[in-house]
Parts: C-alpha cells; sequence; structure tokens
C-alpha cells in the first residue's frame, strides 16, 4: 500500500511560502521516498533535478514516532535550500536551522533535530543568530 504524499504536499508548499516571504525564486519539486539509502542519509538531491529523494525507513520512523510534519520540513526545507543554487553544505544547515528557529521555536522538535544536523561551530549563544545568505 503505498504512503499518502499529502503532508509531503503540505510540507513542501509550506517550505516555497518560507522562502519566498525571504525573496527566493522557488521552483516545484517533487518528493520519492525511496530504499536503498543508508540510516545516516535521511534525504538527497540530484543535479540538474528537481526531485527530493527521502529515505523511506528514517521518514516512517519519524512518522510513527509522531513528528513527521517536523521531521519532512527540516529534510526538505535542507535540500530545497541546495535546489535553489546553495551549495556549500555548511550554510544549508545553517539556514535550515534559522528558518526552523523562527517558524517553530527554539522548544520545539523541529529546532531540535536542525541542531542535530548543523555544524557545531554554528549553534550560538542564546539570541546570537548564525550569519547566512539568505
Amino acid at each position: 500500500m503505498p504512503i499518502p504524499l499529502i503532508t509531503i504536499d503540505i510540507v513542501l508548499e509550506d517550505i516555497k511560502e518560507e522562502l519566498k516571504k525571504r525573496g527566493k525564486n522557488v521552483p516545484n519539486v517533487s518528493v520519492s521516498l525511496v530504499d536503498y539509502l543508508p540510516d545516516t542519509v535521511l534525504a538527497y538531491v540530484k543535479a540538474g533535478e528537481y526531485t527530493i529523494y527521502v529515505n523511506r525507513q528514517q521518514y516512517l520512523r519519524a512518522k510513527r514516532a509522531g513528528y513527521e510534519y517536523e521531521y519532512l520540513f527540516v529534510i526538505l526545507l535542507h535540500e530545497y535550500l541546495h535546489l535553489i543554487g546553495i551549495a556549500d553544505e555548511r550554510e544549508v544547515r545553517r539556514i535550515d536551522m534559522e528558518i526552523v528557529e523562527e517558524k517553530f521555536g527554539k522548544e520545539s522538535l523541529a529546532y531540535k533535530l536542525a541542531i542535530g544536523l548543523a555544524d557545531p561551530r554554528d549553534i550560538r549563544e542564546p539570541g546570537l543568530r548564525p550569519h547566512t545568505y539568505i
């Protein structure tokens, strides 16, 4: 039985709105759930494509644990930032953390996920924000 993509579609629309607020041109993308990724790879994009490939097992784990939306927001935003032209991994993680903090707050599970993916050098003292290009 296929997994309904309703939540994925909602998250993608929310991400597009967040990026548009920041003046970014956002292409339409699709999401494909894949089974061949190791647990350490949550998602990826291929150069020249507008598809985000999401690790199905990790996604299902988050869904079963009850934090599907937050999980998808963090990882899809990360890959979306790559698709709009930000190649530097550390910069993408900083921007992801900044947007997630603004949208969900520092006490949210989404922010904790984003912090967990961030480079430790970019986790600042309270009140200080990382410098980003977006």
